[in-house]
């Protein structure tokens, strides 16, 4: 007789969380057959999925002769609460609490704030969701959380790498799928556009290099700075840059330091005065002033009633992880329609300077003979816009 301890495999699991978020909660529910739930939920990235049809529809992925597992035959409560937590998910029950989403600061949780596991920081509101590193929805991103997952994640002073989520394998810690622009990963892009913050919470290891170090910090607010595309075990994964907020945040390094010291923590809202790179105003306006405004994109020189105006859009970013230089070999002058498209990576340039917008022709990049331009930077742009090895 099918029973719910018999459900083992966490691959089936991941698949029916991927195929609830892919296919939306109406379709999902009408494509298995299932009722939905009023009660109990797990919580992915911000998501509430129906508790027993995700458990019903796995079990039928696993065990594909049998089919999936009629929600008559399992409880709903502690039941599935307890085949959840084999697979480190936790149930969420909507009569006692409703996750609300909430951007920016949480009352009585400032920057500094500990809390002794993630349960503590989900009743908090500071990251509401048990197991997932990002809490958000497509348009927009309320937290995250690194907590050691990703090697790639990286502190440097007040920016943090942050790699998105999506394409691990939960068994052996590699990629085997590309991660997608869609749901916490793209909401963190929507909080660049908009310029909305992001509550960041830390497992105080990560900062430490003690593993023991096994409770939770919330460093406080962080601005979506940058992202792109980046390559690991093959597959493509989404690299974000963040920043601390000037006198809502700690520094990260500061924080880093006064723990390996055996200090105590940096005062709770400390403006945020470290930088590892610091912009040449004279250096954006050389390359303006070499093509007098004009977009060497489109062509295009903007007019306005205080004369022509353009941007000096970087080609490798500055910062961690790109680490690009404040030189004119590493600066486009571009209108602010071309520059938005550059930076948001649908537009691109081929070592012959033709322009892409989506991989596909466009035009030609104008290049002034006394511009020293470095194409490998503009390469490497290439590369984070597509998350593949495009070449010099």
């Amino acid at each position: 007789m099918s029973a719910l301890s018999d459900l083992t495999d966490p691959s089936a699991v991941l698949r029916t969380i991927e195929e609830f978020k892919d296919l939306g909660r109406e379709t999902f529910l009408q494509k298995h057959g299932q009722h939905a739930s009023a009660r109990y939920f797990v919580s992915v990235d911000g998501l509430h999925i129906d508790s027993k049809p995700l458990l019903s529809v796995a079990y039928g992925y696993q065990y594909p002769d049998r089919g999936a597992l009629h929600v008559r035959e399992f409880a709903g409560g502690a039941e599935t609460r307890a085949a959840l937590s084999r697979f480190g998910y936790e149930l969420v029950d909507l009569h006692e609490a409703s996750p609300d989403v909430v951007y920016g600061e949480i009352d009585d949780c400032p920057p500094g704030t500990i809390f002794k596991n993630r349960s503590e920081a989900f009743d908090a509101g500071v990251h509401r969701t048990l197991q997932a590193g990002i809490a958000g929805q497509a348009g927009g991103t309320q937290s995250i959380c690194l907590s050691g997952g990703y090697s790639d994640d990286e502190i440097d002073g007040d920016l943090i790498t942050y790699t998105g989520f999506g394409g691990r394998n939960a068994s052996t810690g590699k990629h085997d799928a590309d991660q997608q622009l869609r749901s916490g990963n793209l909401g963190l892009v929507k909080n660049h556009e908009l310029g909305q913050p992001v509550r960041v919470l830390v497992k105080i290891s990560v900062l430490s290099g003690n593993s023991s170090d096994t409770e939770y910090l919330y460093l406080g607010l962080f601005s979506v700075i940058g992202w792109a595309w980046g390559t690991r075990d093959g597959y493509k994964v989404l690299v974000y840059q963040l920043r601390a907020v000037r006198d809502q945040s700690l520094i990260p390094e500061e924080v880093a330091l006064s723990l390996a010291r055996g200090e105590e923590l940096p005062v709770p809202r400390k403006v945020a005065t470290v930088n590892r790179f610091v912009r040449n105003p004279a250096v954006a306006e050389s390359v303006k002033k070499l093509y007098a405004d004009t977009c060497q994109i489109c062509g295009f020189q903007l007019r306005t009633a205080a004369g022509t105006y353009s941007e000096a859009a970087h080609i490798r970013p500055l910062g961690i992880p790109h680490k690009g230089p404040d030189s004119l070999s590493n600066l486009l002058c571009l209108c602010p329609n071309c520059h938005t498209q550059f930076d948001g990576h649908a537009l691109t340039v081929t070592p012959d300077g033709t322009v892409l917008k989506f991989d596909d022709p466009v035009g030609k990049l104008t290049v002034d003979d006394r511009h020293q331009l470095d194409f490998a930077q503009l390469a490497y742009q290439r590369e984070i816009s597509t998350g593949k090895t495009v070449g010099a």
